[in-house]
């Protein structure tokens, strides 16, 4: 996806591992270039390239692939040690499996689970010492990165029926339609992802170089997961963020492209837990913060670039994504 940015929440989340450790976390933000006001902001958004930054340079000044958040640190390297293993096994079965043997030698405070008992493959992890993760964000990350290393290794998107968490209701739930693009339920008794047992019968197609240049590139390719992302929603905000015509087209275009209804889309987008109109301000949202930071144009070029009626209508439309106006936002960023 173009013009992407990241929930001011992941941002402050990275950032509570180094905290902890006495790191000092101005020289973070600003070798990364992240403004301090700005990362303070609950509906604030994160450029793309400022967020994998910080992303790889906490993992470096820690040495601790899970960002300071168990009791004993995971060294730099053991994620690609159990990408080499596994790239290997015949199918997904057996890539899972062989993960969660190498886990159990990572560390003995996350602990990962497949169950077959039901009628969809259950894969669950646990954080024994959840005061460390006290936002969930470690859980959340690598349930994350399992859903998509393993689609990635079979060259699958693997499509979730639905996800469980154990943490309430977050404040950055909006993020989850990009993350897990599924029916989500909080406060459950495990952190898990569930998906049809078929898929664990499907090989592997990665090559050991493949692996090592996914590795090279990480975590933009976890991050920003569009190559085998076939979701409907995606595809939908491809549509738009290929539209040439000024604006964006309203839902029956849309639809036309897709060859279905507008009633249809509307039902198939639910049912992944987003709507056209969310999808449509997600979208807008993005490209206003990338305008605003990266293009010497006025707020009024940038409302009629992006569909609004008037100057005005966009300023109070930026002020209910971000939580400031886009003046103060273009400030801040300088």
């Amino acid at each position: 996806m173009k013009n992407l940015t990241f929930s001011s929440h992941y941002a402050r989340a990275l950032l509570h591992g180094p905290r902890t450790q006495g790191l000092d976390i101005d020289a973070l933000l600003d070798a990364c270039q992240i403004d301090h006001d700005v990362i303070s902001q609950p509906k604030a958004r994160i450029r793309t390239g400022q967020f994998i930054h910080l992303f790889r340079l906490i993992w470096r000044e820690l040495n601790d692939e899970f960002m300071g958040r168990t009791s004993a640190p995971v060294r730099i390297g053991h994620f690609h040690l159990m990408g080499s293993l596994v790239v290997h096994c015949a199918n997904l079965e057996e890539v899972i499996r062989q993960s969660i043997r190498c886990y159990r030698l990572f560390s003995d405070d996350i602990e990962i689970r497949l169950n077959l008992e039901g009628e969809e493959a259950e894969l669950s992890l646990i954080h024994h010492h959840p005061e460390l993760d006290p936002d969930s964000f470690l859980a959340e990350w690598l349930l994350m990165v399992w859903h998509r290393l393993i689609g990635w290794l079979i060259g699958r998107k693997i499509v979730l029926s639905r996800a469980h968490f154990s943490h309430p209701l977050p404040a950055h739930f909006d993020e989850y339609r990009f993350i897990y693009p599924c029916k989500c339920h909080f406060e459950q008794p495990r952190n898990s992802i569930f998906f049809s047992k078929n898929y664990l019968s499907m090989p592997v197609t990665r090559t050991p170089a493949e692996l090592d240049e996914f590795i090279l590139s990480s975590p933009r390719d976890l991050l920003i997961w569009t190559v085998e992302d076939d979701s409907l929603t995606t595809r939908v905000r491809g549509l738009l963020e290929s539209f040439d015509e000024g604006g964006l087209p309203n839902l029956d275009w849309v639809s036309d492209q897709l060859h279905t209804t507008s009633y249809t889309l509307s039902r198939k987008l639910k049912a992944e837990g987003t709507s056209y109109q969310a999808i449509k301000d997600n979208l807008r949202r993005d490209q206003a913060i990338i305008m605003l930071t990266r293009q010497n144009l006025s707020i009024s070029d940038i409302s009629s670039q992006l569909g609004f009626a008037e100057p005005g209508a966009f300023s109070r439309a930026f002020k209910h994504w971000t939580g400031v106006s886009p003046l103060a936002y273009r400030k801040q960023e300088a």
